[in-house]
C-alpha cells in the first residue's frame, strides 16, 4: 500500500505498500491514542512510525525486496523537501540505516501530505535486527493543515518504530475545511461535515483485502462534545477517500467520514470503530478503536 511516486504507479503498484504499520507495541494505548483534532497545530511532531512490510516493496529507481516504514506527522510535509537522508532508522543492534527512497504515496493528494513512506533495508522480522526507532535529521519543511506558509521542521524527538505484527490503529482525526477539501478527487459527495481519519497503516477490508465497504461505514462514529458537556456519537452517511489507486493493495491510510451537520457549538473529540473490520498490508486486523483528539493548543 504506501509505495511509489505517481510517475511510477503503474510499474510499481504491486510492490508499493502503504504500510503504515502495525503498531500495537502498546496494544491498549493504540485503542485510546490521542492526537490533534484541530487543524491549529503550532508545533510539528511524529504521530506514528510503523514497520509495514519486510522484504516486500520497492523504490522507483528499481531496487526491490525492501522494507518500509511509513511515518505520519501532525503537519503536512512539503514534498519537494523530502530526501531519504532526512531520516535515520535505528536497529535493535544499534546499527543505523538510511532509507533508499522516501515517498508520499499512496496518500498522494494535496490534503493527504501527513505521511512519508520510508523504503529501504531496515532489518529482518525473523532473524533480526529489527528497526526500533526513527530520527528526523534533515531539512524537512511543513505546515499545519490550516496554515499557508511552509516552515522549517528541523530535528524532532526520536520515536519508536511499531513492530511488524499487530493491526492498524487511528493516529489522528480532524475536520476538513472547505479550503483544504476543495478539489479533492475522492471527497465526500454527501453530508455537510467531513472528518479526516488517519490510521497507522494502509486500510483494506478484513479479511478479504478489498476496499472497505458497508460494514466499516456502519461501524464508524464521530464523537462530538456539546456546549452542555454531553457527548453525542454521529454515524457517517458514507466513507470517502476510497479507490484511490488501481489496486486495493495500494489503498492509503486515510478515510473521510461524510457526516450530517453536528449540533451547533459541538466540538469533535474522537472517533470510534469496531474491531475485526480493517486490515493492514500484512493482513493483521484492527482492534476496536476509541480515539480521542487533543484540545487545541493556544
Amino acid at each position: 500500500m504506501l509505495a511509489s511516486q505517481p510517475s511510477s504507479i503503474r510499474r510499481l503498484h504491486r510492490f508499493a505498500v502503504a504500510a503504515l504499520g502495525t503498531a500495537l507495541l502498546v496494544f491498549a494505548l493504540a485503542a485510546t491514542a490521542a492526537g490533534a483534532g484541530s487543524t491549529a497545530r503550532p508545533k510539528p511532531r511524529i504521530l506514528s512510525g510503523s514497520w509495514g512490510t519486510d522484504n516486500a516493496v520497492g523504490c522507483p529507481g528499481g531496487a526491490q525486496g525492501l522494507d518500509n516504514i511509513p511515518v505520519t506527522f501532525n503537519w503536512f510535509i512539503r514534498r519537494a523537501t523530502i530526501q531519504p537522508a532526512d531520516f535515520r532508522i535505528v536497529r535493535s543492534d544499534g546499527s543505523v540505516a538510511v532509507p533508499t527512497c522516501a515517498l508520499q504515496f499512496p496518500p498522494d493528494e494535496s490534503d493527504e501530505a501527513q505521511t512519508v513512506n520510508l523504503i529501504g533495508d531496515f532489518g529482518d522480522s525473523v532473524n533480526g535486527p529489527a528497526p526500533v526507532a526513527i530520527r528526523v535529521v534533515g531539512e524537512l519543511r511543513g505546515r499545519a493543515p490550516d496554515a499557508h506558509r511552509w516552515r522549517r521542521i528541523g530535528r524532532l524527538p526520536k520515536v519508536s518504530v511499531d513492530p511488524l505484527s499487530g493491526g492498524p490503529y487511528i493516529v489522528d482525526a480532524w475536520t476538513l475545511t472547505p479550503s483544504i477539501y476543495r478539489g479533492d478527487p475522492n471527497r465526500c459527495t454527501v453530508g455537510r461535515t467531513f472528518v479526516r481519519v488517519v490510521w497507522s497503516n494502509g486500510l483494506t477490508a478484513y479479511p478479504t483485502g478489498e476496499e472497505v465497504g458497508e460494514p466499516v461505514t456502519a461501524s464508524y462514529r464521530a464523537l462530538y462534545e456539546l456546549p452542555n458537556g454531553r457527548t453525542v456519537a454521529i454515524a457517517p452517511r458514507e466513507v470517502a477517500d476510497l479507490h484511490d489507486h488501481e489496486s486495493s493493495f495500494n489503498a492509503d491510510n486515510m478515510h473521510d467520514l461524510c457526516l450530517p451537520r453536528p449540533p451547533r457549538g459541538a466540538r469533535l473529540t474522537g472517533v470510534t470503530i469496531g474491531g475485526g473490520l480493517i486490515q493492514d498490508p500484512n493482513g493483521d486486523p484492527d482492534t476496536a478503536q476509541k480515539f480521542r483528539t487533543r484540545r487545541p493548543v493556544a
